[in-house]
């Protein structure tokens, strides 16, 4: 790997990575009952800049009506679905290679506290969703001193 990496996330990193698993699974065992429907995992970075947090998703294949990006406190969670595009509506399609995915995906991103996620903005181009979330100003104003009451 050439790009330089933060190891200091390994645990972060994996934390992240074993709570999508486990939100698969719960997802899997809810949706037992009706229309049974798979999550996908798709792949992601997460790198700083000087100016912002970057984070890059490969979504081929998604169009934006089918994304919702979500700012919770300092959680963002970018939730869609990946839909087939060919339907064998009348049986017709006999499959000799089926490789692509298809189905829901779902990520909880944590925002360290320098960042600023309400004023994120996202972009989608040529199957990549870039998703830059600014730092927050640092702007020093002057705090009021109340004088106390004289009885």
């Amino acid at each position: 790997m050439s790009a330089k990496y933060q190891r200091d996330n390994r645990t972060l990193d994996w934390l992240n990575r074993e709570i999508d698993t486990l939100m698969q699974r719960m997802y899997d065992l809810l949706n037992k009952g009706g229309e049974e429907e798979q999550f996908v995992e798709l792949p992601m970075d997460i790198y700083e800049t000087g100016d912002s947090l970057v984070v890059v998703m490969d979504i081929p294949g998604v169009s934006e009506n089918y994304i919702n990006l979500t700012v919770e406190g300092q959680w963002v969670l970018i939730e869609g679905k990946k839909v087939e595009t060919q339907e064998d509506i009348e049986g017709k399609l006999l499959y000799h290679r089926i490789e692509r995915r298809f189905g829901k995906f779902l990520r909880k991103i944590s925002i360290p506290e320098p960042f600023d996620p309400e004023n994120a903005r996202a972009e989608i181009r040529k199957g990549t969703l870039t998703l830059t979330i600014p730092k927050k100003k640092n702007v020093p104003h002057r705090i009021a001193i109340i004088k106390e009451k004289e009885d």
